[in-house]
């Protein structure tokens, strides 16, 4: 993708904000001071020739900023020849060149010289140049934003009326159509007290539209590189339709809508910040910092945000309806897209944190992680992650730009509770018991089941203040000639001194490594491997007494083994004969 085509998505809605409201206010003010300070005298616009003119050459109106008028019908209700005083110009069709690029450009895509400065103009633009009227309509206007790549932005229908004082001060209102979507804004300016180099112009502006309600109250200093500072609120009922109003494919669905944030905000050289801000994200409140910078390669978003109480439940559903970008939406997870074309739009550097995490009211706990993405390369530091399973802490990778999408987690959960994971899994609980679970994965694919496919990497877990195996040992070392079914060896449950168990994913199957779990005197190992993919088994299990000081029992002395094939739910089982074990 074109960096012009990037850079248009996402800041534009700043940039051209701004930049209407200078065409509108700022900009005139630039060139002179006020020639004529005439009250106003009526609003009829007599359209004799000595009071109308057609610009056909481009006209710059500014510098700093770099604004030339390229064309338009420029026609007052005075007549500048004759020196009658002029209170209205109405300047109608005008197409506008704002450079936004930083660069001292002599009108960029101009091939007609621009005239203003030196040289003869026409008396009634020379007027409106040095800001000799009272009031000032501008009627279906253009503003093309110009970056050194090309164009960036085009602003289309620009209706806004500017009036002034004697004071200088300045006032408009209008609207224009930014994307398709109709955007109103209310502006005032107040100018400094000595015209001076780097003087800043105080400025107070709303900005209104059917996705976004913003207001600034500060100052714009216009001294070589353009700078506005002050407080800014902002306030949205969907970020999404806001990203997807640029153009970034982003999913319709919860999570990432309702969105305000207010403080004290810094806008120079490409960059946006936003400090002691107040965020509310889906009725979740947080505090810090956030900035936005559109000058590199991708535009990129970095902040810290500290959340007092943060319901995850929206998101859990957002990614439930993440289907294959954004145009389908799936409650299944098997459809689930985990591609995440988004990252290749953006940058960012997060750093977020919460003192309550809450899921569906229910509160969980604390966490804290960084997010970082580069690229289409996502990198997120998890701190502490507080769950009702344990504690967890890690680092996950995403790379977007390979395809199938590469995907690799380093972490563990301290304080481990396996038991519902074992019950949704297997639907009993298999294993119960505080324990540490460590992993090392990796994968690619772009659908759960290729992930599944392609999974490889290490599980390690550690119980060593006992816990509960939900097998029925009894039922295994049972005389019986016949071997007990799936169902009798779940009825009962062991309690277990201490459990080790390490196993290898190797393409989607989870293969023992070594398994041992000790209970009263008893050992109890495991060997073969588990499909992730159909849910399938292959195990065998033995039970024989430990092993005691100064006394080495034969392998087979009350050893007694089951294997158990077929489906988690109900495998088949049959017993095994007496056996060295595998399990070391």
């Amino acid at each position: 993708m074109r960096r012009t085509s990037v850079i248009s998505r996402l800041e534009t809605l700043v940039l051209a904000t701004l930049a209407c409201l200078l065409l509108a206010l700022v900009a005139p003010l630039f060139i002179a001071t006020r020639a004529v300070d005439e009250p106003f005298s009526g609003y009829s616009v007599l359209a004799s020739p000595r009071d109308l003119h057609v610009i056909t050459k481009p006209a710059r109106l500014s510098v700093t900023p770099d604004l030339t008028l390229s064309r338009g019908v420029l026609y007052a209700d005075g007549n500048a020849a004759l020196g009658t005083p002029i209170s209205r110009f109405v300047l109608d069709g005008p197409a506008f060149y704002l450079n936004a690029s930083g660069l001292e450009a002599a009108a960029a895509g101009f091939e007609s010289e621009v005239v203003g400065g030196e040289g003869a103009i026409a008396p009634l633009l020379d007027q409106f140049m040095s800001m000799g009227f009272d009031t000032l309509t501008i009627r279906r206007g253009t503003l093309y934003i110009m970056t050194a790549d090309g164009p960036a932005e085009t602003i289309a229908d620009i209706q806004a009326e500017v009036s002034g004082s004697r004071k200088g001060q300045l006032s408009s209102k209008g609207s224009f159509l930014l994307r398709g979507q109709r955007l109103t804004f209310d502006a005032n300016l107040v100018p400094p007290a000595e015209k001076q180099a780097g003087q800043q112009w105080l400025s107070k502006v709303t900005l209104k539209g059917p996705l976004i309600d913003a207001s600034f109250d500060g100052s714009i200093d216009v001294a070589g590189d353009l700078k506005v500072s002050g407080h800014a609120e902002l306030v949205t009922s969907s970020l999404r339709k806001i990203v997807r109003w640029f153009r970034v494919p982003v999913p319709l669905s919860e999570g990432l809508n309702a969105v305000g944030l207010k403080g004290q905000l810094n806008w120079a050289r490409g960059t946006v910040a936003v400090e002691k801000a107040k965020v509310t994200v889906d009725g979740s409140e947080a505090a810090g910092t956030v900035a936005f910078a559109y000058g590199g390669e991708h535009p990129a978003i970095d902040g810290t945000l500290a959340f007092n109480t943060l319901e995850l439940s929206p998101y859990y559903e957002a990614l439930r309806s993440q289907s294959y970008v954004f145009d389908r939406h799936t409650w299944s997870w098997s459809a689930f897209d985990f591609s995440f074309p988004i990252l290749s739009y953006f940058d960012a550097d997060l750093r977020l944190s919460a003192a309550s995490l809450s899921f569906k009211g229910n509160g969980v706990g604390r966490g804290a992680a960084s997010i970082a993405v580069r690229s289409g390369k996502l990198i997120a530091n998890i701190v502490e992650l507080e769950l009702p399973t344990g504690t967890a802490s890690g680092r996950m990778t995403a790379d977007v730009k390979e395809f199938p999408p590469a995907t690799a987690l380093h972490g563990k959960i301290d304080n481990f509770e396996p038991g519902p994971a074992m019950a949704m899994l297997t639907g009993v609980p298999m294993l119960s018991g505080r324990s540490l679970l460590k992993v090392e994965l990796k994968t690619a694919g772009q659908t759960p089941a290729e992930l599944l496919r392609e999974l490889s990497g290490k599980v390690a877990i550690g119980m060593t203040e006992g816990g509960k195996l939900g097998l029925d040992v009894r039922a295994i070392r049972s005389g019986a000639e016949t071997s007990p079914s799936a169902s009798q060896l779940v009825k009962g449950a062991t309690s277990i001194d201490a459990l080790e168990a390490r196993a290898n994913v190797v393409d989607g199957r989870l293969v023992a490594e070594h398994v041992l779990a000790r209970a009263g005197g008893l050992n109890i190992s495991a060997s073969g491997s588990a499909n992730l993919l159909d849910h399938t088994l292959d195990l065998r299990l033995w039970v024989q007494p430990a092993p005691v000081a100064d006394k080495s029992p034969s392998s087979t002395e009350g050893s007694a083994g089951l294997s158990l094939s077929g489906p988690w739910a109900e495998p088949a089982v049959r017993r095994e004969q007496a056996a060295e074990p595998v399990a070391r």
